[in-house]
């Protein structure tokens, strides 16, 4: 007799926890960045009482500005935190208005007078205010103030405020027309700052020629460079120019008296200057003033405009080249692994946490050859792709504060090691970009600091398996078992090799392939039929269902169905369906219709730890 059909259906679990490790920079003491860095300039807040004229377009009360104060954005990653201590301190150098760098009452720099109050806040990456700290009218030169230390990456920014008007609503002229002059100190070095909205006055006579920087992410297609009060012609004109990236320079407008460039105009109606086609050259750009008179407070203002007339974002601008940029994170995502075609993928986040877009690339490091390792999207279906051409596949544009899921998506060959714990290494496209630059202008940039999301994945050695064999394990005829056949033999299957696995040796697989001619089956034999089965994969096979058919020309006997699990005692299982009768969805049996009736036996999780790993189904016919 034929051995009939056996069928099984079981899927794999695979269990995993990721952790964030941060870059390896040492530790690091009394070491601060303060911006701007050259005496020859600093940053100055006018009360809402100052004209135009001086330069500061933002708080005076006679434009048509909605926000009357400056403002500031501060990166700090994971590394700047390393860097510092486990904490960045964010200090205002010269925070009065009473002092060498400040106009008190529209006098001279430096002249004493009736200063004016000043308030400095703190914003987390999110919007949220942390601090607010105020320094009242009068208070001494030279003072510093310092927020709350941070302790988590991503873009702060400080508001700058002068005047007792938004601090408490007086108006009193005399509390509200100071310029104060201070710079920006934070306790690690190369930091990346940025001024949003905010002025510059510079400090050298007769004039002075200097850069400043921005950063443009990808993404951007435009680019409109404003410049107001740049003073034309008072000492024979300042003039602006833009170099790339890649090293073209493009000349610029320079703004006239107490107007913005390009409309000529101090109230202009939507984003006025000079446009400049992006071509994809992200990076550091530098913006290049020549000849900009002595004592003159001028502002610069930088915005993209994004794909798809989508609104115009403000970028930072830097009095000092960046030696670095980007700020991101890998961090664990709360959804579950998901199973696609044939891999577990694992989903993490990417979030891009500094000021400008940024496309952070992804590497695997420690790869085994024996697994297929593969970046897909969050759904595990699509793999990612090098969108910006260098040779790594990547996030794509991801936007400020943007988070994106991906996966992590494994698929283990035979011969896998039993565990795998991947190390996944991403990058900076903004960052290589700007520290490229920074090497070429003759700047030396610190190491470059990398993500890493650790050896925290772990991964069982491949897919789950299961073997079956099946064997006839007896033949009772007229109350005795039938004479001359040795059930209790172990026979090797010539035309498989299921049978051959080292796991094997934990269960003897006793019985008899089929009855040979000598000694065929008769009416009213019942006849024990035995399938054996092995979890012997990389991981244990979960919801295990299997399916043996009644063979044609037999009947089942009833409650006859038993399970043994490893070597426990045999128990009652299974559950039988009469020939022809609806089968459970999702059954693993081979033909739907159910001819001649089915046994399906539920064992659940079935281990691949040896020693629990194995155990059988059985269940006796009687022959028609």
């Amino acid at each position: 007799m034929e051995q009939n059909f056996v069928k099984f259906r079981f899927w794999g679990g695979v269990s995993s926890t990721i952790a964030l490790l941060l870059g390896t920079a040492s530790i690091a003491s009394a070491q601060t960045t303060t911006f701007p860095s050259a005496n020859t300039l600093n940053f100055q807040t006018s009360g809402r009482e100052r004209t135009p004229s001086v330069g500061d377009w933002y708080t005076s009360l006679t434009t048509a500005s909605t926000q009357r104060f400056h403002r500031y954005v501060i990166s700090v990653t994971s590394s700047d935190l390393q860097v510092a201590g486990g904490a960045v301190t964010i200090s205002v150098l010269d925070a009065e208005s009473n002092g060498a760098l400040d106009e008190v009452d529209g006098l001279p720099i430096g002249s004493a007078g009736n200063s004016d109050p000043t308030r400095f806040q703190l914003l987390a990456p999110d919007g949220t205010l942390l601090s607010t700290l105020d320094v009242p009218a009068g208070a001494a030169d030279g003072t510093t103030i310092t927020f709350p230390p941070v302790a988590a990456p991503g873009f702060y920014e400080v508001r700058s405020f002068t005047g007792a008007f938004p601090i408490s609503g007086d108006a009193t002229i005399g509390l509200n027309n100071d310029d104060n002059g201070f710079r920006i100190q934070v306790n690690f070095p190369d930091a990346v700052l940025g001024v949003l909205q905010g002025t510059f006055q510079q400090n050298v006579a007769p004039t002075l020629s200097f850069p400043f920087y921005y950063l443009v992410g990808p993404g951007a297609e435009t680019i409109v460079a404003s410049n107001f009060d740049l003073d034309t012609g008072v000492l024979g004109g300042a003039s602006v120019s833009y170099t790339s990236p890649d090293g073209a320079t493009i000349a610029g407008t320079p703004s006239a008296d107490a107007v913005w460039n390009v409309s000529n105009t101090l109230n202009p109606t939507g984003t006025t200057g000079d446009r400049i086609a992006n071509q994809a050259r992200f990076g550091t750009w530098r913006l290049n003033v020549a000849d900009l008179d002595f004592n003159n407070q001028v502002i610069f203002s930088v915005s993209l405009l994004p794909p798809n007339n989508q609104p115009p974002i403000l970028t930072p601008i830097t009095p000092d080249i960046p030696r670095r940029a980007g700020n991101f994170t890998l961090t664990p995502s709360p959804n579950p692994a998901v199973s696609a075609g044939g891999a577990v993928c694992h989903p993490f986040i990417v979030t891009n946490r500094f000021f400008t877009s940024d496309i952070i690339n992804l590497e695997l490091t420690e790869l085994d050859s024996r697994y297929t390792i593969q970046f897909r999207d969050a759904a595990g279906t699509t793999p990612l792709v090098d969108t910006d051409g260098d040779g790594r596949v990547d996030t794509g544009i991801l936007q400020p504060n943007e988070a994106r899921e991906v996966t992590l998506c494994v698929t283990p060959s035979p011969g896998a090691p039993s565990q795998y714990r991947p190390v996944v290494r991403g990058t900076s496209a903004m960052d290589r970009r700007v520290r490229e630059q920074a090497i070429a202008a003759g700047v030396t940039p610190l190491p470059e600091q990398v993500q890493l999301l650790p050896k925290n994945y772990v991964f069982d050695a491949g897919a789950p398996a299961l073997r079956l064999v099946k064997r006839i394990t007896g033949v009772v005829r007229n109350g005795s078992v039938l004479n001359g056949v040795n059930f209790n033999q172990i026979l090797d299957d010539p035309n498989s090799t299921e049978d051959n696995a080292a796991g094997w040796s934990q269960i003897p697989l006793v019985g008899i392939l089929q009855l040979d001619n000598s000694t065929p089956v008769q009416s009213g034999d019942e006849v024990t039929y035995t399938v054996y089965y092995l979890s012997d994969g990389g991981r244990s096979a979960l919801d295990v269902n299997l399916c043996d058919l009644v063979p044609p020309g037999t009947t089942y006997i009833l409650n006859s169905a038993q399970v043994q699990v490893a070597n426990a005692s045999l128990t009652t299982g299974g559950t039988f369906f009469t020939p022809l009768a609806p089968l459970p969805a999702n059954n693993p049996c081979p033909i739907p219709t159910n001819p001649n009736g089915a046994v399906i036996f539920n064992l659940g999780e079935v281990s691949n730890s040896a020693g629990a790993n194995f155990g059988l189904i059985r269940f006796r016919v009687r022959v028609n």
